[in-house]
């Protein structure tokens, strides 16, 4: 059985060994604008797609380490260390949250508790883009063995975790990559009601 603090201890084990471990942007969604919260924002991959978007973003992220590799890199965003469960934000501070492969790491009940502090910082109409691995992903397999824990949650799972929220678009995308192995991501956009 893992515990959130010997996972905030493999995250941050993980940041200490790889830096910034993903390159590049993040693909999102184009109606992603405003006021931005990036959950799990990890080493600002998601971050520096925001920005480039003209976006104010916050980062948040459990990992100590990671929070203080985002604010060397982006010294004009703020970035909070917390736990997703509890979010240090008054309610309808945000526009858009974004959740890219962070939900997958936490098990039902940390995910409906995330889910409702979701919903408390976005202002009425706002909306939240999650992206997830599925089970089917290629590397499903191989996180089974690791620290870190994942967590492969169906979409109704997500959407009732997200109780009350409208359902804007849930597609799972699967590819073949040139290698011929199986990449499946799922990615829904929810908006909280007016």
């Amino acid at each position: 059985m893992w515990t959130m603090a010997g996972q905030k201890d493999a995250w941050d084990g993980f940041y200490v060994r790889n830096g910034r471990a993903w390159g590049g942007n993040t693909p999102l969604p184009e109606c992603v604008s405003g006021d931005v919260l990036d959950l799990g924002c990890g080493n600002g991959k998601t971050v520096s797609s925001l920005l480039g978007r003209g976006c104010k973003v916050t980062g948040v992220d459990f990992s100590g380490v990671a929070i203080e590799m985002c604010r060397e890199r982006f010294p004009d965003c703020a970035f909070v260390c917390c736990d997703a469960r509890s979010l240090p934000f008054a309610d309808s501070s945000f526009d858009w949250v974004t959740a890219v492969h962070v939900l997958e790491n936490l098990d039902g009940d940390q995910l409906s508790e995330t889910a409702k502090e979701i919903g408390r910082v976005l202002r009425p109409g706002g909306s939240v883009f999650i992206r997830m691995f599925t089970a089917n992903d290629f590397r499903s397999s191989k996180r089974e063995s690791q620290q870190i824990c994942y967590t492969f949650h169906d979409g109704p799972s997500i959407e009732n975790a997200f109780d009350g929220f409208l359902v804007v678009s849930h597609l799972v995308d699967e590819k073949t990559t040139r290698f011929g192995a199986l990449r499946s991501v799922r990615e829904i956009i929810l908006r909280k009601s007016t």
